[in-house]
């Protein structure tokens, strides 16, 4: 009797669920090294400098002990969620890293000028970013014209050209705590 007691104490036990565990991060490491986190869901906090005043969908949130590091937030359908009133305010942030090569454009170029007069050869014009690149202005970016696959295919070309990317992370937020 006592074993059919423990058997069903035991058998009535909430499962436990299993928490992905995400790891903290400085701005700083994240900036440095992009590429290496580029997809991750990472978490770090600042300091919001700056919310977007234009669109709104989008702040700045600078290194709480080194303001020479900053990460652009992308807010998503949590935009409504902030206000400027919150600038200067400490922000814990959880999203996915995502990186944008700024000047995909040269490469377009590069190659134009290379098959002369406009002229492009579709293996040789196979770089278009699939990703979503916003710019640290107000307005967005769109490189939709652009089609490689990975920022690394991008970095790749550009190499092979002589041009030296400028990649900008950014992270697309998924959740958030103002302390």
């Amino acid at each position: 009797m006592i074993a059919g007691l423990l058997f069903t104490a035991c058998g009535n036990q909430p499962q436990q669920q299993t928490e992905t565990v995400i790891e903290d991060f400085t701005i700083e490491q994240l900036a440095q090294e992009p590429l290496v986190y580029e997809g991750q869901t990472v978490r770090f906090e600042g300091v919001i400098s700056h919310i977007c005043r234009h669109s709104g969908d989008k702040m700045r949130v600078v290194q709480t002990d080194n303001d020479a590091f900053s990460m652009q937030v992308m807010l998503g359908d949590k935009m409504n969620e902030f206000s400027v009133e919150h600038e200067g305010a400490v922000v814990a942030v959880t999203g996915i890293l995502h990186t944008a090569i700024r000047n995909l454009a040269e490469l377009e170029e590069q190659d134009v000028h290379d098959h002369g007069h406009g002229e492009e050869h579709e293996e040789d014009h196979a770089c278009t970013s699939t990703e979503d690149a916003h710019d640290h202005g107000h307005g967005e970016e769109h490189e939709e014209d652009h089609a490689c696959t990975s920022t690394e295919e991008a970095m790749r070309r550009m190499a092979e050209k002589g041009i030296s990317p400028d990649i900008r992370p950014y992270v697309e937020l998924l959740a958030f705590e103002v302390k």
